[in-house]
């Protein structure tokens, strides 16, 4: 992994749902290293996931990756 070494404590999200971007976004203040692990790249509304079954939505219009949720922390990785 290409995580930089730092002087400030490290804090490791396990999840990119609801609550780790949660988290990471109220750590964003905080004098820490944030890393946000997660199988996949983004983050998936699904509360919308019906519509996209049905025709309603296209699937993109639901996932939205986190790194641009994210982009503007500077100790985030």
């Amino acid at each position: 992994m290409n995580i930089p070494r730092t002087s400030f404590p490290r804090i490791i999200i396990i999840g990119g749902g609801f609550a780790g971007i949660a988290l990471a976004k109220k750590l964003s203040k905080q004098e820490v290293q944030v890393v946000l692990l997660d199988k996949n790249n983004y983050h998936n509304f699904q509360p919308l996931l019906y519509q996209v079954s049905t025709g309603g939505l296209e699937p993109d219009s639901i996932a939205y990756p986190i790194r641009k949720v994210l982009k503007d922390f500077p100790n985030f990785h």
